[in-house]
């Protein structure tokens, strides 16, 4: 089975500063746009996963589309010389009703590991604790305050079904199912963290590659 591995050189971003100030999503990459009427179209592209939207400029106009008018995207992102790929998939995220939401593909296989990337702001004299169901990149300021990437991460298995990770470890593994107990020794023995986004990656890649 043919697997794709998008780790985007696993979240570190190193090629942003300590002081980065400059988001992904705030920038232009290069890529292109598969819509739903089969057309693709390629340019640059910005793109926003709070409202569903991508923007893409083609010469000098530029075309906005929402997440029902598109089948995926995909951009290289120079900072990390890495090619990201989101797909428009069908999610509730409030409610039980259905809508397009953009995921980012990290993982594909009979297991399909799936993120979603927000930005969180918060002050310097907060607490230092953070929610282990998201890993966070820091990109601090002058101001005081502190602002993260942060990523939830989702589960896929063949039924099509998306549940998102609650990042503790009993929880994902059951997400395995039957093969969650030959899993949870690879767990111990890569000293794995079910709530950082490389380590369930490299979770997934070792059940699609590895176990029948």
């Amino acid at each position: 089975m043919k697997l794709y591995v998008y780790v985007l050189v696993l979240f570190s971003f190193i090629a942003f500063g300590a002081n980065a100030q400059t988001f992904p999503s705030e920038l232009w990459h290069e890529g292109q746009v598969s819509l739903t009427d089969g057309s693709v179209k390629s340019g640059n592209l910005k793109y926003d996963l709070d409202r569903q939207t991508v923007q893409l400029k083609i010469g000098d106009r530029t075309e906005a589309y929402d997440a029902s008018q598109v089948i995926s995207f995909s951009f290289l992102q120079e900072s990390i010389k890495s090619r990201r790929t989101f797909y428009s998939l069908p999610y509730a995220i409030q409610n039980n009703y259905k809508r397009p939401v953009f995921f980012e593909v990290v993982v594909t296989g009979k297991m399909t590991l799936l993120v979603r990337e927000y930005v969180v702001v918060r002050n310097n004299n907060a607490p230092s604790r953070l929610n282990s169901r998201y890993r966070y990149q820091d990109y601090s300021n002058f101001n005081g305050n502190r602002s993260f990437l942060a990523y939830k991460m989702f589960l896929v298995k063949e039924d099509g079904i998306i549940r998102e990770s609650s990042g503790k470890k009993n929880d994902v593994l059951f997400q395995f199912g039957e093969d969650r107990t030959e899993l949870k020794k690879y767990v111990k023995k890569e000293k794995l963290r079910l709530d950082r986004l490389e380590d369930v990656a490299k979770l997934v890649q070792h059940y699609n590659q590895e176990i029948n």
